[in-house]
């Protein structure tokens, strides 16, 4: 038993020494692998620090072949691992190993045109420096044939080297070299032939020139086939029974090539393309200037004002304004970080009287707070006040509007010759001034359709009105634009008397008003029923008709301008208000315009459906939020400067925009009017005098049942004044308040509470909370003792 032990544990040793060889032979090759990828991440990514230096000492030692040595590593390594490192593959490794060498060598050897020494790379091994050629490995051989045979002879003696080891690893053998190169060169030769003998019988089929011509000479033809056409119907005509046809059609062909040649040598398609811009500005001023003639013989001598009449803009003063924005935008960031708020400029506009701070505020925070910050602002910047837009339009910013220390005046006259005023076509374009820019503003009454001005005494309205009524006369005939003023106050308008544009002398009394409204009524209706007769839609389409019918007349457009709204409503407010609204309502389509001023922006004056059909609007200083949400909608007209400072809301905008209105004077006004005087004779329209005295008699008789229906007559409530006076004194109206002070019931003072609501005095429902009154004390007892009178 003993013996048979000893036996068997020989080959028990045997394997475990194999088993111990093989776990030996996995570590290395793991390692080497792991050496294999180390190296590979070295030759590509140069990073920094240490990693750096082991990079540069790599690309030292092995040059460029440090990017092949790592893959052959890992080859190596695979190899080995699977224990397949012997016999062939072992043979082809080495061979693969001594073709890198040689790569190694050559880069050396190719490198430069100098012999590099041996001591360089060395040298370049101890620095740890970055060495492109071939190392200190490559250097060893590459050195030594530069050495032996010189820079040139170690070029050749290298390429033979680097080909003999790629045909001994590919097992390539110069029998194989050439039956590989043997196909691709046979080929190209018989592709060469075949090519030549093209050639050869192309130029012999030249020979033979009479018959390629003709056949070429019609296909060329064939691109003028109106032409050809001509010329062979003209040939077909001429031609008689004779037996000819093969010469005459070769004559022809001949005689065809002329004419085809000849567009191309005409000379008026070269004159159209060499006309030079001048020739063509010198054609369009004289195209100008027939149409002014025939404008002005259309317009029966009509003379436009010249432009001298007004006074030329005051210069701007030469004082350097950078250091002041520059300063107050300094300041601006800083007062707004002491209270918390992040912000940077992003842009400065300097307008006439307003620059507008740009500003971006960082995340996070809110526009309410910056909102909330006016007063602040105003105070740190000891401004007269400040307004701030938050967000301007189309702008990630928010705008802070502070007055400036200089401000310049602007012209009637400079917006009138700005480009955006002459260029304009349509005659009831207006001047409007400078935005915050101080880019000039024009707008278009057409499109306004109808317009609302309003503000504070002395704040720019009358002198808003004469520009409006000075850019009119400046761009329109009396045949185009007719106007009709309606003045309670008797000296704002009565200086445009006895212009060619007005219908009727300016209407002071308030009686004759509402006649001259109740009229402009009675003139929109005709104006449809002769629209629908000639099945037009609007005024636009009706004067096109008439330049094709001489039976009809033009209708001119009518600008009805209304300075003082508030006196009307007094007078007469149930006629005005109808009137106003119908107009406002329906008169766009028939060419008529109502600009409607006021001082008293208040809610018994502009009404809810005078406002609603009234949608551009023009608000100037006010003295409170309500006034300024009065005409706006919104609050910022209490924070205007006045004097033409103005808040421009034009239909369709999103936000009003701050103008400052251009200012024409006094004396400027009487020289245009007395020039449109002596210009043309002007002959009211009895008839129309004739229609508005008989309107504004019926309309007085009817006096006291339109106040009547005005203050609502019987159906009031008899407790409805006591009601008012409560809502009034306390701010806020709601039915249970009624309940309580006045002891009324529910369904009685829900009544008064609807009745107050039909009167304007308060809102309307808000849900939860109580209605806003929209009226003061003291407008209510003026409201009072009109009623008494």
């Amino acid at each position: 038993m003993a013996t048979k032990k000893r036996k068997n544990s020989k080959p028990v040793k045997k394997q475990n020494t194999a088993a111990k060889q093989t776990g030996v032979n996995q570590l290395m090759a793991v390692v080497w692998f792991a050496v294999g990828i180390f190296m590979f991440a070295l030759s590509v990514y140069k990073g920094q620090k240490l990693w750096a230096t082991l990079h540069n000492f790599l690309f030292s030692l092995f040059g460029i072949a440090a990017f092949i040595l790592p893959i052959y590593i890992i080859a190596l390594t695979v190899c080995y691992s699977l224990d397949r490192f012997k016999g062939a593959i072992k043979l082809k490794c080495i061979e693969c190993g001594f073709l890198i060498y040689f790569i190694s060598a050559a880069a050396d050897v190719f490198s430069t045109s100098a012999v590099i020494k041996y001591s360089e790379h060395i040298s370049a091994v101890y620095k740890a420096a970055t060495w492109k050629n071939g190392g200190v490995f490559g250097g060893i051989f590459g050195n030594l044939l530069c050495q032996m045979f010189g820079k040139t002879g170690a070029v050749i003696t290298m390429v033979i080297l680097l080909l003999a080891s790629l045909m001994i690893m590919t097992g390539t053998s110069v029998a194989r070299i050439y039956k590989t190169a043997k196909k691709p060169v046979s080929a190209a030769g018989k592709k060469a032939k075949e090519v030549i003998e093209e050639v050869r019988e192309e130029k012999k089929k030249k020979v033979f020139v009479d018959i390629p011509i003709d056949d070429d000479t019609p296909k060329e033809k064939v691109t003028l086939s109106e032409k050809q056409k001509r010329l062979v119907d003209a040939c077909v005509d001429g031609q008689s029974d004779e037996p000819t046809p093969k010469k005459e059609t070769r004559d022809e062909s001949t005689f065809i090539d002329i004419p085809y040649e000849e567009p191309k040598k005409e000379p008026e398609v070269e004159k159209i393309k060499l006309t030079p811009e001048e020739n063509a500005a010198e054609i369009q001023s004289v195209a100008e200037e027939i149409e002014d003639t025939m404008s002005v013989t259309e317009e029966e001598g009509y003379q436009y004002p010249p432009i001298t009449l007004l006074k030329e803009p005051m210069a701007e003063s030469g004082v350097s304004v950078k250091a002041e924005l520059e300063g107050t935008a300094t300041k601006l960031v800083e007062v707004l970080k002491s209270f918390g708020v992040e912000t940077k400029i992003v842009d400065i506009s300097r307008g006439p009287t307003v620059t507008r701070y740009e500003l971006q505020p960082c995340a996070g925070v809110k526009i309410s707070k910056i909102t909330n910050l006016s007063d602040d602002i105003a105070l740190n910047l000891a401004a007269a006040g400040v307004r701030i837009e938050a967000p301007i339009p189309n702008k990630a910013a928010v705008g802070i509007e502070v007055p400036n220390k200089v401000c310049n005046t602007v012209s009637v006259r400079e917006i009138i010759e700005s480009s955006a005023f002459t260029n304009s076509k349509s005659k009831l374009t207006v001047a409007m001034g400078r935005d915050i820019a101080g880019n000039p503003i024009v707008t278009d009454i057409a499109k306004m359709p109808h317009g609302l001005i309003a503000g504070q005494t002395g704040s720019g309205k009358s002198v808003c009105i004469n520009s409006i009524i000075m850019s009119i006369l400046f761009k329109a005939a009396p045949d185009e634009v007719k106007m009709l003023m309606i003045d309670p106050k008797v000296v704002e308008l009565g200086i445009y008397n006895g212009i060619p544009h007005l219908l009727v002398p300016v209407v002071t009394d308030p009686r004759k008003a509402s006649g001259a409204l109740g009229w402009a009524v009675t003139e929109m209706e005709r104006r449809y029923h002769l629209f629908a007769d000639n099945n037009v839609r609007d005024i636009v389409g009706f004067n096109r008709l008439c330049e094709l019918d001489c039976d009809l007349q033009k209708l001119p457009q009518i600008v009805i301008i209304i300075d003082e709204l508030a006196d009307l409503m007094m007078t007469a407010p149930g006629e005005v208000e109808d009137s106003i609204n119908r107009i406002a309502a329906k008169a766009r389509a028939a060419g008529m315009h109502l600009l409607i001023a006021t001082q008293r922006p208040s809610v018994d004056v502009v009404t809810g459906v005078i406002k609603a059909n009234v949608p551009t609007r023009i608000a100037f200083a006010v003295a409170s939020q309500i006034d300024s949400r009065t005409i706006l909608d919104i609050g910022g007209a209490e924070k205007l400067l006045g004097r033409g400072d103005m808040l421009f809301n034009p239909v369709g905008a999103s936000k009003p925009a701050r103008l400052q209105g251009c200012f024409v004077s006094d004396d400027e006004v009487e020289a245009v009017v007395e020039y449109v005087k002596g210009n043309r004779s002007i002959e009211y329209s009895q008839e129309i005098q004739g229609e508005i005295d008989r309107l504004a008699v019926a309309q007085k008789k009817g006096k006291g049942a339109a106040n009547d229906s005005a203050d609502g007559g019987d159906d009031d409530d008899p407790m409805i004044n006591e009601a008012i006076k409560v809502v009034v004194e306390i701010g806020q109206a709601s039915t249970s308040l009624l309940q309580r002070k006045l002891k009324l019931g529910y369904g009685r003072a829900s009544r008064i509470i609807d009745q107050m609501e039909a009167r304007g005095i308060i809102g309307p429902y808000e849900g939860a909370k109580p209605r806003q009154v929209l009226i003061s004390s003291a407008e209510w007892m003026e409201r009072q003792a009109r009623e008494e009178e």
